[in-house]
């Protein structure tokens, strides 16, 4: 079987198609090649600016949360400090009030023996002006009957 003459330059057509559909090929491929190591070294800057970011918060968070543990021990001794204090406070207080309370039970019995004192000297110099009384009743009946 031979071709026609026109069957090399068919040929030709169709090696030249082939050979340009090569190429074509071999661009798409190399385009795509080309947009997947694109992909992924935009993929692997994302990665990358992603896990920056991640370590800028965790570092934040943990400088964060070591500010608030200082903070929290700071007023933990604050507040150790305030209790102690108003502990001391309260010592004081209630020795002062116990103070008082002595001073007051010593004043209270003098006062007491001073009444208790007066109510004798009262007694007795009630005593005294009854017997005065009944001296002088007793003298101005002797004069009476004297005079009688």
């Amino acid at each position: 079987m031979q071709l026609p003459d026109s069957a090399p330059d068919a040929l030709s057509e169709m090696r030249a198609a082939n050979l340009h559909l090569q190429a074509t090929i071999d661009g798409l491929r190399q385009a795509l090649e080309s947009a997947a190591a694109a992909a992924d070294l935009q993929i692997t800057r994302a990665r990358s600016e992603e896990a920056a970011r991640i370590a800028d918060l965790t570092a934040t968070i943990h400088q964060m949360r070591d500010e608030m543990e200082a903070q929290q021990q700071a007023n933990d001794r604050a507040l150790q400090a305030e209790r102690a204090g108003a502990q001391a406070e309260i010592a004081q207080l209630k020795g002062s009030i116990d103070a008082l309370r002595l001073t007051l039970d010593g004043e209270r019995a003098s006062a007491e023996q001073a009444r208790l004192d007066q109510e004798s000297d009262h007694a007795l110099e009630r005593q005294a002006l009854q017997q005065q009384i009944q001296a002088l009743r007793e003298r101005m009946e002797e004069m009476t009957r004297e005079k009688a």
